[in-house]
C-alpha cells in the first residue's frame, strides 16, 4: 500500500536556505516528495523563522514551546543533549518542549497514513500523540543510541523501540547495537543516507583563490558542530607538532558552544595562526570548501554514519577519522583514508603527517574514495526508494 501522506517528526530541521541543521532529514523528505509522496514535517520553532511554509514540495510546520520566542533554547545550537548539559534554562524548558511537540503532532495528524520519527525522542512523542492509532517508523541515527544506553534511559529506549512498527538504522553498526539492546532484528531495516550531485571533484586552485586559501598549503577540513562529541580538541592537539610551520591550514566549518573554548586552546597550543574558524556556512557552499581541501578530518568520539564523510569522498577527498560507529563502513582504512582510535592525538598526527608528506598517496586515496561513492550509488533518490518500499510494507501489515 502506498502512503497518501507521511508526517515526519524531527527535533532538528533546516531553519533557512542552506542551514545544515537536520539537512539530511530535509534531503530525505525532498527525495520522497519527488517520488510523489505527500510529506509534512513537524520541527521545533526558533525566533525569526516561519511557523508554517512549503519548501521544495515539503510542508513544514514548527511548534512553539516558550513565549517570547527568544526563550526557546532546547533545540538547535549545539543540539539537544549538549544544550541540556550546559543550561539550567534548557532543563526547565524540556517538559514544555515535549508538551508543545505532542500538541503540534496532534494538530498535524489529519489524514496522515504513517508517522516517520527522526531520533528516539520523536518516537516517544509519536506514542504519546497517537498511541497505536497510526503506523510509526523510527529512524535511529547514532547519537540517540548512545544517549539511551544505560539505566532508566535504557529501559525507556526499550519501551519506545518495542512499540515502533519498524526501525530504520542508518548503519549496520547501529543495527547491531539495536539488536544487542533487545530490538527484534526483523523490525530493523538498514537504509543509508545519500549524497547529491553537488558533491563532486572541482578545480582546487580556483576554489582556493575564491576562499582566500594559500594555493601551496596542505589544507585540512572539518565540517560539523563544535560540540564535545566531535573531538575537535583532539584534532588541535594533533596539530601542535606543526606549530611554527607556515605551509598548512586547518579549516573548521561550523559553529557551536565550544567555539570560544577551542579558539583559546589554539592559542595555548601555538597553532592559532594556522587554524581558521570559518563559522557556519550555507549547505550550498560546503562542496566548495571540500573541493579546496586536501583531506577531511573527523575526530569524533561517537558517530552514526556520518554523511560528511560520504560528501567528502564524493568530492574526491581522503578522510582521516576515528574508527567509531558507522564510520568504518565508509572509510576503507589505507585505501580511501585512514582510521585512528578516538581520543588519540598521537595517531591523528601520525596519519595527517604521512598524508601531508605523500601527495601522490592522498590523491590516489581521493580517487578511490570517489570511485567508491560512484560504484555504491549512494544517492538520496535511492535512499527515498528504499524508504518508500518500507512504508508500503508497514502499511500492508495488519
Amino acid at each position: 500500500m502506498t502512503p497518501g501522506k507521511v508526517l515526519m517528526l524531527t527535533t532538528g530541521f533546516p531553519r533557512f536556505v542552506g542551514d545544515l541543521f537536520g539537512s539530511f532529514v530535509f534531503e530525505q523528505a525532498r527525495a520522497l516528495a519527488a517520488r510523489g509522496v505527500a510529506v509534512d514535517v513537524l520541527a521545533p520553532h526558533e525566533r525569526g523563522i516561519a511557523r508554517s511554509e512549503e519548501v521544495c514540495g515539503v510542508g513544514v510546520r514548527r511548534f512553539r514551546y516558550a513565549w517570547p520566542a527568544a526563550l526557546q533554547k532546547v533545540a538547535y545550537g549545539g543540539g539537544i543533549p549538549t544544550n541540556v548539559r550546559r543550561s539550567w534554562l534548557v532543563r526547565f524548558e524540556l517538559p514544555f518542549f515535549l508538551l508543545g511537540y505532542v500538541l503540534g503532532a496532534r494538530r498535524c495528524a489529519g489524514r496522515v497514513d504513517l508517522v516517520h520519527c527522526h531520533w528516539t525522542v520523536s518516537g516517544l512523542v509519536a506514542l504519546w500523540a497517537f498511541g497505536r492509532k497510526k503506523k510509526i517508523v523510527l529512524s535511529v541515527r547514532g547519537s540517540d543510541v548512545n544517549l539511551f544506553n544505560r539505566g532508566i534511559l535504557r529501559r525507556l529506549n526499550g519501551y519506545i523501540t518495542g512499540r515502533m512498527d519498524r526501525i530504520v538504522a542508518v548503519s549496520a553498526d547501529i543495527r547491531e547495537q539495536l539488536a544487542a539492546g533487545g530490538v527484534e532484528r526483523e523490525k530493523i531495516a538498514v537504509i543509508y543516507n545519500g549524497v547529491d550531485e553537488r558533491f563532486c571533484p572541482g578545480d582546487r586552485e580556483r576554489q582556493r583563490q575564491a576562499l582566500e586559501i594559500p594555493h601551496d598549503h596542505f589544507v585540512l577540513l572539518f565540517v560539523g558542530l563544535l560540540v564535545p562529541v566531535k573531538g575537535v580538541e583532539t584534532l588541535l592537539e594533533a596539530l601542535e607538532a606543526w606549530q611554527g610551520e607556515s605551509n598548512w591550514t586547518c579549516l573548521l566549518v561550523g559553529d557551536g558552544p565550544l567555539s570560544d573554548e577551542l579558539k583559546a586552546r589554539c592559542v595555548e597550543l601555538g597553532v592559532a595562526d594556522a587554524v581558521r574558524f570559518v563559522g557556519r556556512r550555507p549547505s550550498g557552499e560546503i562542496p566548495q570548501w571540500m573541493q579546496a581541501a586536501d583531506v577531511l578530518v573527523l575526530p569524533s568520539y561517537s558517530e552514526g554514519r556520518p554523511n560528511v564523510v560520504l560528501e567528502a569522498q564524493a568530492c574526491g577527498l581522503p578522510v582521516v577519522a576515528t574508527r567509531v560507529g558507522g564510520t568504518p563502513e565508509l572509510v576503507c582504512d589505507g585505501e580511501t583514508g585512514v582510521l585512528v582510535d578516538s581520543g588519540s592525538a598521537e595517531q591523528f598526527h601520525a596519519a595527517l603527517d604521512a598524508l601531508r608528506k605523500e601527495p601522490a598517496r592522498r590523491s590516489e586515496m581521493g580517487r578511490q574514495a570517489r570511485r567508491h561513492v560512484e560504484e555504491s550509488g549512494q544517492t538520496w533518490a535511492r535512499s527515498a526508494e528504499a524508504l518508500h518500499a518500507l512504508y508500503a510494507d508497514v502499511l500492508e501489515e495488519s
